[in-house]
C-alpha cells in the first residue's frame, strides 16, 4: 500500500510540473475541466445520487454553470471571492455541530448545491491566476503551502497530538497538528521570502497566509470527512491507487484558493 501512495504520488507531481511549465493556458483549461468534472462525479456519490443519468447531468449543470460564471469573472471576481468564502465558514459551522443538523441539510438538493459552491470558485479563480503573469509561482505556491499545511499537521499531530479538533468527525486531527500546519507554513514562506525579491511577498502575507492555509485546508479536509462520515464511505473513489478518489487530494486545495488569491491580489 506504501509502494502504491508514493509512486501515485510521483505520478501526480511529474503531471503537475508538466502542466504548469510546459503547457499553454488552453491546455490548462481542459486538465483543470477534467479534474473539476471527475471531483464532480466523485460528488454526485457523496450527495447520494445515485442513479447514472443523474450523475451525468449533475456534471453537465456543474460545468455550464462554470461557463457561464466565467465571462463573468473579470467583472464579478470580489464577489466570487466574497460568497467563496462565506461557504467555507458555513462550512465550518456545519462541522462544528455535527451531527445535530444533519437531517436539515443532508439532502441531495442541498448537498448538490454544495457541491456547486465547493468546486465552481476553485475552477474560476484557478482559470484567473493563470493568466497572471507570475502564476507559476503564485500556482506552486498554493500547491506547495497547502502541501506544507497537510504535512506538518501530520507529523505534529501523531508526535505532540494529544487535545482533538474535531472528534466526531475525524477523529485523528488535533491542535497541535493545526499548530504544526501553521509552522510548516511560515518556515516555508520565510524561506520564499529570502529568495524572491522584497517586493514580490509582503511581511504581511507571510505572518497572515500561514494561518489562513491552514485554517482552510483543515476546514476543507474536515468538511469531506464529515459528508463522508455521514455516506458511510472511506474515500471519496478510487481512481488514484492508495490515495482514493480526486476530491480525496484536493479538498484542502479547493477550500483554500479563495482566501489565497483574495491574500494575494489584495493584501500583498
Amino acid at each position: 500500500m506504501l509502494a502504491q501512495r508514493v509512486f501515485t504520488a510521483i505520478g501526480l507531481l511529474s503531471a503537475l510540473l508538466l502542466i504548469v511549465f510546459f503547457t499553454n493556458s488552453l491546455f490548462f483549461l481542459v486538465v483543470l475541466s477534467l479534474v473539476t468534472l471527475l471531483a464532480a462525479w466523485e460528488w454526485t456519490n457523496l450527495s447520494g445520487i445515485n442513479s447514472l443519468l443523474g450523475r451525468s447531468l449533475y456534471c453537465f449543470m456543474l460545468m455550464l454553470f462554470c461557463s457561464l460564471s466565467y465571462v463573468m469573472l473579470q467583472d464579478y471576481l470580489s464577489v466570487i471571492l466574497v460568497l467563496s468564502l462565506i461557504f467555507w465558514i458555513l462550512a465550518l459551522i456545519l462541522i462544528c455541530t455535527y451531527p445535530r443538523f444533519n437531517s436539515y441539510w443532508n439532502n441531495l438538493y442541498s448537498l448538490g448545491l454544495m457541491g456547486i459552491l465547493v468546486l465552481l470558485p476553485c475552477w474560476l479563480l484557478l482559470l484567473y491566476l493563470r493568466q497572471h503573469d507570475d502564476f507559476i509561482v503564485y500556482f506552486l505556491g498554493l500547491i506547495v503551502l497547502v502541501a506544507a499545511a497537510d504535512t506538518g499537521a501530520f507529523f505534529s499531530g501523531r508526535r505532540f497530538g494529544r487535545h482533538k479538533l474535531a472528534e466526531l468527525v475525524s477523529p485523528n486531527k488535533t491542535w497541535e497538528g493545526v499548530i504544526g500546519g501553521i509552522v510548516s507554513c511560515l518556515v516555508l514562506l520565510v524561506i520564499v521570502k529570502s529568495i524572491l525579491p522584497a517586493e514580490k511577498i509582503s511581511w504581511v502575507l507571510i505572518l497572515v497566509l500561514p494561518l489562513l492555509v491552514s485554517f482552510f485546508s483543515v476546514t476543507g479536509d474536515l468538511f469531506e470527512s464529515m459528508l463522508k462520515r455521514v455516506r458511510g464511505l472511506k474515500d471519496s473513489g478510487n481512481i488514484l491507487p492508495g490515495h482514493g478518489g480526486i476530491l480525496d487530494r484536493i479538498d484542502g486545495i479547493v477550500s483554500t484558493t479563495p482566501a489565497y488569491i483574495l491574500m494575494l491580489f489584495y493584501f500583498n
